[in-house]
């Protein structure tokens, strides 16, 4: 390990802090004031319990520290639980919620998927077969599913995600596009008002986020202003990104669309966002074509930012997912494991003060335990060499892959304690 980083990598990077010119990417003034806690961290798992056609090993709860779990891709859907009408089976969730309850973390339910017997389209195509993309043809099957789960978990749930990434047809883009949710604004927005009535009275405590939106905030913004804004208690977004300039633009977005709608107060939940990676035999296309390596220091990036723009929870997808996981369907610890890690282990205590971008280097200041600290990566492939004045060095912690083994700064985030230089 280097005790500190060289002048020249250090100007730049105090330049980056100090400059005039400097981008803002997180205001100092609007950063969060709380420390991050366990409860910023979230997850999904696959497999927690088998499905009978599976042949892969139960996923063991993971030594990182997870303060939350969100309940999608794992057998929990709506369709799953209800599959004939008249006919409920809790036993594969039931596990899912007890496993997340036993390790202290709270349980994020995602609403919907409708059964194909309750569907309003049940010949549609949908990601999970046909029908399951469409709103109930009776809002009555809404009220019941809701409700049962609500009576039957009570606390133990402790916040509903109305639905994931839903299109809707009010948008041109939208229409005849096979998704997750193929319906109307308005029907969500009323499965919304029965969903928030009926926890009202079987678990009132629990919070009722809006659906997990993705790949537009507008569908968002339309949501929240046709009447959606008053049944829910938080804001949901799939924050899913081709770097940090694409993260922070949408964090932004989403923010301005929340207090156009008179809901800035509320928390803004990151409940769905992963880096995919080469699978073997496959053809890279598109953001796929990263390495291991290359995901994990893309995700640290955004989980960075994350708490920097005081996302409240980013709930990371997914632990035991074949493309984007830290293990693999066999059990095997893959690359990057040991580096997220690390990452929170830097993360929790730190209290932000904002970041910055400049010369393609990007930096975020942070307090932990009395000291100051620098997260500095690039957001191109080659390093800026100014050298400029300074009146700091850095002290250098570590990289996420390992100890600084040279003078560079690449996408992988670096860890730097800020300390007075010496006359």
């Amino acid at each position: 390990m280097k005790p500190f980083i060289n002048a020249i990598l250090f100007a730049v990077v105090v330049t980056v802090a100090r400059s005039s010119c400097a981008d803002i990417y997180v205001d100092a003034t609007q950063a969060p004031t709380q420390e991050v806690g366990v409860s910023y961290f979230g997850v999904h798992f696959h497999r927690l319990v088998l499905q009978p056609h599976e042949r892969a090993k139960v996923t063991q709860w993971p030594t990182m520290a997870f303060g939350n779990v969100r309940l999608w891709d794992a057998g929990t859907r709506w369709a799953d639980i209800a599959p004939k009408a008249g006919i409920w089976n809790f036993d594969r969730m039931g596990t899912f919620v007890h496993t997340a309850n036993q390790h202290g973390a709270e349980v994020l339910y995602t609403l919907g998927s409708t059964p194909q017997w309750a569907s309003e389209r049940p010949d549609e195509p949908c990601p999970y077969g046909k029908g399951c993309g469409a709103e109930p043809v009776r809002m009555a099957h809404w009220e019941e599913y809701v409700r049962r789960v609500a009576q039957r978990y009570g606390n133990r749930i402790s916040a509903y995600e109305l639905w994931n990434e839903p299109n809707f047809l009010d948008f041109s883009r939208d229409v005849g596009k096979p998704g997750f949710y193929t319906g109307s604004v308005a029907n969500m927005v009323e499965m919304a008002r029965i969903a928030r009535q009926v926890l009202d009275t079987a678990a009132p405590s629990a919070r009722l986020c809006t659906p997990g939106f993705v790949n537009g905030p507008d569908r968002l913004d339309k949501f929240l202003a046709d009447g959606g804004a008053q049944y829910v208690q938080a804001v949901c977004y799939h924050f899913y990104a081709e770097g940090s300039e694409h993260f922070i633009k949408q964090v932004n977005e989403v923010r301005a669309i929340m207090k156009r709608n008179g809901v800035a107060h509320l928390p803004l939940w990151n409940t769905e966002t992963g880096v995919d990676t080469l699978v073997p035999g496959d053809p890279p296309s598109g953001i796929a074509a990263l390495s291991r390596e290359e995901a994990v220091a893309r995700l640290s990036q955004m989980l960075i930012l994350g708490a920097a723009s005081g996302i409240d929870r980013f709930y990371y997808y997914a632990w035991d997912n074949t493309r984007s996981g830290m293990v693999s369907p066999e059990g095997r610890t893959l690359a990057g494991h040991d580096a997220i890690l690390k990452l929170q282990s830097w993360l929790l205590g730190a209290q932000f003060k904002g970041c910055h971008s400049a010369n393609q280097l990007i930096l975020c200041e942070a307090l932990k335990a009395k000291k100051k600290y620098a997260f500095v990566w690039t957001s191109k492939p080659t390093p800026n060499t100014e050298t400029l004045p300074v009146g700091l060095q850095g002290a250098v912690e570590e990289s996420l892959f390992g100890d600084m083994s040279q003078y560079t700064v690449d996408s992988v985030p670096i860890r730097l304690e800020l300390v007075q230089s010496k006359p």
